[in-house]
């Protein structure tokens, strides 16, 4: 079987204790939630479900209009320090040989796909806050090799064909899946979109 495991985690900054600094207890639902799945992740990992290659499919990430990005640096490293934690930080090797095998398969399945390098990723905290949660389920805190891409550039259409071709991928590698997404931003005055009542 090609995926191990697969999660839709959120990714407010605020989340992380050392930039909440006790404020994360307002998301003290999300924490709950956050908590269960990465014990549910580090029991498939104790069970030997541990993956060789994390894709994480972040928001933050380059937005390449019509197209799936895809982080080519050999290497990433970032922190949040931007929100006020510059030792909330982690660095991790990518895959370069599980990467060439992602583009051949989402090229055959009509998925436009461009390459980039950004080995800093300290603007996308929408892979760093699901990644510093979900570490210490790895062994030693030890991420496995990652794939952060991001597919905001993709149509309706082509995000359903880019599923598809996901579920179908098998190269003998053992993957699991980061989605990264968050809230509507406009749940209270001040948010980062402006506040809407609708946006609970």
């Amino acid at each position: 079987m090609a995926w191990t495991w697969a999660a839709l985690m959120p990714h407010p900054p605020i989340i992380i204790p050392k930039v909440g600094k006790g404020r994360e207890q307002e998301a003290a639902v999300t924490l709950e939630g956050a908590a269960r799945l990465c014990e549910r992740v580090a029991q498939l990992h104790g069970g030997g479900q541990i993956p060789d290659v994390l894709l994480v499919l972040s928001p933050h990430q380059p937005y390449t209009p019509g197209s799936l990005f895809i982080n080519s640096a050999p290497r990433v490293s970032g922190s949040l320090a931007p929100f006020g934690a510059p030792t909330a930080a982690l660095e991790a090797d990518t895959a370069a040989g599980a990467a060439e095998s992602l583009v051949a398969a989402l090229e055959a399945a009509g998925i436009p796909v461009t390459r980039g390098e950004m080995a800093d990723i300290t603007r996308d905290h929408g892979s760093l806050v699901p990644l510093l949660d979900l570490a210490p389920t790895f062994a030693n805190g030890q991420l496995p090799p990652l794939l952060v891409a991001s597919p905001s550039g993709l149509s309706p259409e082509r995000a359903l064909r880019l599923g598809k071709a996901l579920a179908g991928l098998s190269d003998g590698r053992r993957w699991a899946l980061l989605a990264s997404g968050d809230l509507s931003h406009r749940l209270k005055p001040g948010a980062p979109a402006g506040y809407s009542p609708a946006g609970a």
